[in-house]
């Protein structure tokens, strides 16, 4: 073996002590930062979670029967499936508590590759799209007996992650995939219909949104370090852009549910840059509209969310296996429990705090930030001299 290969090698393992050193320590402080908080190992790991908004509060036991959506991601080794999931979150933490918040899987439904982004319809929760690593597009009914998708779309050539539902207009879905496309189509029963193809990025497109205020607007961002905004009224043009020069590339974004000025977006550079959309610019290139930068990560930024409970709370994912919460501008709780890259993550739609997050460690982690870490910082005192 060569020197290069023999310090290669040294370094591999390091860096897997380390991992093994700081799952260690985060195990001894679970304690002191969650109210709960579970793992549970997957067969093949999934690069996506949704919480179902369907659930039931068992007051008599102290816990919610809650559902989750999985995917599976088999590298070609084994069939790739869609799954819905059952756990149990409990109501409030109790030393008697008899909750198994551990994931059981409960249906599979199957696709044709590895499965990226899974989320069901606002409207008709029964009703999920997927994109996988071919672009396909396949809708599922929950409630069907068979394990096949309603409809299976090909309007994508490449590898896709974009997958939005507009929340106003029923059936109205938004893809976006490495063919540097971006595609809205309607579904309405066992019709399908072509709204609009965006094809302005001139790279990868690696998510889309839907603005939660406005039901026309549909926001992309790609590896050509731009953020767009179209209006699927007017032109297949984005009406606004951001040029993000420093991002090595943009990979996800969120709107804020509370303001709808505010927007971030997180970059291949592990910042997550924050947007005001009034200061957006209408022309190519331009960096308007950016009101903050936070720093926390050490590598790429896989997904952010906005809590839907609290306003100014973002969870963030990255490569560098950190989940994090950012009260804006400072962090206040690091997740460190994933010891692979996060690929995605969630909050519970019914229960403030609770997050549900995925990573190449084949783990899904289901957990509740402590109150007492909560109460904390909110008493926390500033210096009158510190505030801008």
């Amino acid at each position: 073996m060569s020197n290069e290969e023999t310090a290669n090698l040294q370094e591999e393992l390091d860096a897997e002590n380390t991992i093994k050193e700081e799952y260690k320590l985060w195990r001894e402080n679970c304690r002191f930062m969650y109210e709960f908080v579970s793992e549970t190992a997957l067969k093949w790991p999934s690069i996506t979670v949704q919480w179902l908004p369907g659930h039931h509060k068992d007051d008599s036991n102290g816990l919610y029967e809650s559902s989750l959506l999985l995917g599976t991601h088999t590298s070609g080794e084994d069939i790739n499936f869609l799954k819905v999931a059952s756990t149990q979150l409990p109501i409030t933490k109790t030393e008697d508590s008899k909750v198994n918040s551990r994931i059981k899987i409960t249906k599979k439904f199957k696709n044709n590759s590895e499965i990226n982004r899974a989320r069901y319809m606002s409207q008709d929760p029964n009703t999920v799209a997927t994109i996988n690593g071919m672009g396909e597009v396949d809708i599922y009914k929950l409630d069907s007996p068979t394990k096949e998708s309603v409809h299976h779309l090909t309007h994508h050539t490449d590898n896709g992650y974009g997958l939005s539902w507009n929340t106003f207009k029923r059936g109205y879905l938004a893809t976006g995939a490495d063919d540097k496309k971006v595609q809205v189509i309607e579904i309405a029963g066992e019709r399908v219909t072509t709204i609009i193809k965006l094809e302005d990025h001139n790279d990868i497109v690696n998510d889309v949104k839907w603005h939660p205020f406005n039901e026309n607007l549909l926001g992309s961002v790609s590896d050509d370090k731009h953020f767009k905004i179209f209006d699927i009224r007017t032109s297949s043009k984005p009406v606004l852009e951001f040029y993000g020069d420093e991002s090595k590339g943009i990979n996800t974004l969120s709107f804020s549910p509370f303001s709808s000025n505010l927007i971030s977006i997180g970059n291949a550079s592990s910042t997550i840059n924050l947007l005001d959309f009034r200061q957006l610019s209408s022309e190519k290139g331009q960096s308007s509209g950016l009101l903050h930068t936070m720093m926390g990560h050490s590598d790429a930024i896989t997904s952010i969310e906005f809590s839907p409970h609290v306003d100014g709370i973002i969870a963030s994912g990255s490569q560098d296996r950190r989940d994090a919460e950012d009260g804006c501008p400072e962090l206040f709780m690091m997740h460190a429990g994933h010891t692979g890259g996060v690929t995605d993550l969630n909050w519970c739609p019914y229960k403030d705090w609770t997050l549900a997050s995925v990573a190449d460690d084949n783990i899904v982690h289901v957990w509740e930030i402590s109150k007492t870490l909560l109460i904390s910082e909110a008493t926390e005192e500033v210096e009158s001299n510190e505030l801008e």
